[in-house]
């Protein structure tokens, strides 16, 4: 299996589209062309998601081609419990999360400065809107600055669309800690980019 995927974590790369039941059925009877055709609707979003994990562009590809050997043989247990995609991404994050274990560690840890507490109410979420719709560049490169585990559940939020739930299900760690996670993460995003607009407009 050959997978070609462009270089790079880019930001419209992002949710995967479930596939239709009877393109399912082919590649669950071991139809090899109708997984060729699956492989191409999902290979971005997987490598991009692979390459969020591990920010190396040989270790996302080689996770890739991992992640899809494990989806083949797996398809014919695949029930429709849940959505083929949520079930494609736990296959993602773990098969990458065993390759960086350090960082399936830290996911357990949640720092101590308050991390429970939202954003105060007077202001909204300043990077809610641009990341659903993935417009902002410039917010996402502030993402990939983030501690690595911030960014992971930044990525799988508002990139992936997926709830509190899902996340902690697809980390095996508690909601509560999902939480603190993006909470976390997005004061750090609120004074990165409040610094870097008062940069942008400071006299010269």
């Amino acid at each position: 299996m050959v997978i070609l995927i462009p270089d790079g974590w880019r930001a419209g790369a992002g949710t995967v589209s479930d596939p239709s039941p009877e393109l399912l059925a082919r590649c669950q009877r071991g139809d090899e062309i109708a997984f060729s055709e699956l492989v191409l609707k999902t290979q971005t979003s997987v490598y991009n998601m692979a390459y969020g994990i591990l920010r190396n562009r040989d270790e996302a590809l080689d996770s890739a081609q991992e992640i899809y050997l494990r989806v083949w043989r797996a398809l014919p247990t695949f029930r429709g419990d849940s959505k083929f995609s949520t079930w494609l991404y736990r296959i993602s994050v773990n098969t990458c999360l065993n390759r960086h274990r350090t960082l399936r560690a830290q996911l357990n840890v949640v720092d101590s400065d308050k991390a429970l507490d939202y954003l105060a109410a007077r202001e909204p979420d300043p990077a809610n809107v641009a990341m659903r719709s993935e417009r902002d560049a410039t917010i996402w490169a502030a993402v990939g600055r983030l501690p690595e585990k911030y960014r992971l559940v930044i990525a799988l939020f508002y990139r992936y669309q997926l709830g509190y739930r899902e996340i902690a299900e697809l980390l095996s760690i508690p909601i509560g800690t999902v939480k603190a996670h993006l909470n976390r993460a997005r004061k750090i995003l609120a004074k990165t980019l409040r610094l870097e607009k008062e940069d942008m407009y400071a006299p010269m």
